[in-house]
């Protein structure tokens, strides 16, 4: 494993998807007490070398006081690669995405350059692969599986919450890059089946130069690049029509958290997420 990575009390093991290509390294962390009778809610997270650590602790420290954290014990899944690094860029960007890039200009950036359109892939492994092996190691509640993912991850999540509703119980989109395949992600919500629980959460500085960034060599272009791609409305705009979608019997929640920007939001985006997961 990589330094910084392994936590006290968790676990991981190597997937290789049964279709071939290289596998994925799964994270797990179980709950100490025992499980109640329906099983453990699971929270599945994406891009876990970068995150997985910040979860645990946070569930941990939050299942200490759940009456005043509202977070419960549950089973922690990290889903990423064995690479060095937080990221793999190339496979994370052919895993969330069905196609390229739609933003304007798409092709001048390096992440934009890469191999697309293994999303259906992907879904199947997390489905038919990863939820079984889960399942064969703990006890878990199948009706309480929650997807997590930030960013280009994000953009998975609504993607799946749309077009492939039932793989998941609830879903938490931490800066969906909406901005990739906007027309996509909104068409999805015209499949969407049943009511499951969806949770978009931004930072307030995502949309415009944060004040710590004014004055510094290249400011100019990621105020572009950011009022561009307009995470934080995008983002509401998508919570409006999921809503509409979803109706009185739906749950849809959003929040914009102050003084974060996209790096910054995840670890309190990811508290909200445990207590999201809780409450279903």
């Amino acid at each position: 494993m990589e330094p910084g990575i392994v936590i006290e009390g968790s676990s991981w093991f190597d997937l290789a998807p049964r279709g071939g290509g290289a596998p994925y390294r799964v994270l797990l962390a179980l709950p100490r007490q025992p499980a109640p009778p329906a099983g453990f809610p699971v929270l599945y997270l994406l891009d876990a070398n970068a995150s997985f650590a910040t979860l645990v602790e946070a569930q941990r420290r939050g299942a200490e006081r759940p009456a005043g954290t509202g977070i419960g014990p549950m089973v922690l899944v990290g889903i990423g690669h064995a690479a060095e690094g937080l990221y793999d860029r190339g496979r994370r960007t052919f895993d969330y995405t069905a196609g390229p890039s739609r933003e304007a200009g798409a092709g001048t950036r390096s992440a934009e350059a890469r191999a697309t359109g293994g999303r259906d892939g992907f879904l199947t492994f997390l489905r038919d692969e990863v939820q079984p092996a889960i399942a064969a190691r703990a006890p878990v509640d199948a009706g309480r599986q929650v997807l997590v993912g930030h960013s280009l991850a994000g953009g998975f999540v609504l993607d799946v919450f749309g077009r492939d509703s039932a793989a998941f119980a609830a879903y938490v989109a931490i800066s969906p890059s909406i901005w990739w395949d906007e027309a996509r992600l909104t068409d999805g919500l015209a499949r969407l089946d049943g009511t499951p629980r969806l949770s978009v959460v931004v930072g307030e500085w995502e949309q415009e130069l944060a004040p710590w960034l004014r004055g510094q060599p290249g400011a100019a272009e990621i105020a572009e690049r950011r009022g561009r791609r307009a995470m934080v409305s995008r983002a509401e705009a998508f919570v409006a029509q999921a809503r509409a979608a979803l109706g009185e019997a739906g749950r849809v929640d959003f929040e914009c958290l102050a003084g974060e920007d996209h790096a910054s939001v995840v670890a309190p985006a990811l508290t909200r997420a445990l207590r999201f997961a809780t409450a279903g």
